[in-house]
């Protein structure tokens, strides 16, 4: 895999963890052709992608947005990937019986311990859960960023709401400055499609603007984001 193919995969991750970040992941969980993994609030489908990739496991992914499973989709085609399913489907209403080795749980649905009850439902006695969340890299949150991002936490704090609901932390991987640089261009993008489909539309403009200042005044010198594996004693 080259660099360029790092680079190309990075553009269609929802996260600021990178995929050379992802695919260590992979190898500590020792991932196999005989893994099974279940990524909720999946966007693109890429983990699943670059994992079957670089592993051969294989892997269903859950999202509410149409496009992000219909590029995904198309991606997974193009890599003749046939061991990834991509499914279009509010993951609170996905059922599934299958007990998968590793569930990635991409967003918080209501709240962290809703989250890991939710994700334990579809992973197998001693595997792993895998929670992206953002955090504080400062011990005293910003109001103004805890209430944009709806609770954000120290790495202190969060490894004790994650102790506290039975889980440990036996893997870690974060962004660095350049992957909030990637992540910021993502969603700039997303934004100006937006913006020139509705170019009168004031208030979407705001949220816009209010989006861009958040970021630069608060996210990027106070925040990161990991992906963290749990796993429960």
């Amino acid at each position: 895999m080259t660099n360029l193919k790092y680079i190309e995969d990075n553009q269609y991750l929802i996260s600021m963890v990178p995929v050379e970040e992802i695919l260590r992941l992979g190898y500590e969980l020792g991932l196999n052709e005989n893994s099974k993994v279940l990524d909720l609030c999946c966007g693109y489908g890429t983990v699943l992608k670059v994992w079957s990739e670089a592993f051969e496991i294989s892997g269903v992914g859950v999202d509410i947005c149409k496009d992000f499973i219909r590029t995904g989709k198309k991606r997974l085609k193009e890599s003749g990937i046939n061991r990834v399913k991509l499914i279009h489907k509010d993951v609170t209403k996905y059922k599934d019986d299958m007990k998968y080795d590793v569930v990635i749980c991409s967003e918080t649905i209501k709240s962290i311990e809703n989250t890991f009850q939710f994700g334990e439902k579809f992973l197998k006695k001693g595997g792993t859960l895998l929670y992206q969340k953002v955090f504080s890299t400062v011990p005293d949150v910003p109001k103004e960023l805890d209430e944009f991002d709806g609770g954000v936490y120290p790495l202190t704090e969060l490894n004790k709401i994650f102790n506290d609901l039975g889980y440990y932390i036996t893997h870690f991987a974060t962004g660095t400055e350049n992957d909030w640089n990637r992540y910021y261009t993502w969603s700039v993008h997303r934004d100006i499609d937006k913006l020139r489909k509705k170019p009168n539309n004031q208030q979407l403009k705001e949220q816009v603007d209010y989006w861009n200042y958040m970021h630069f005044k608060y996210r990027m010198p106070f925040e990161n984001q990991a992906l963290f594996g749990l796993q429960k004693l």
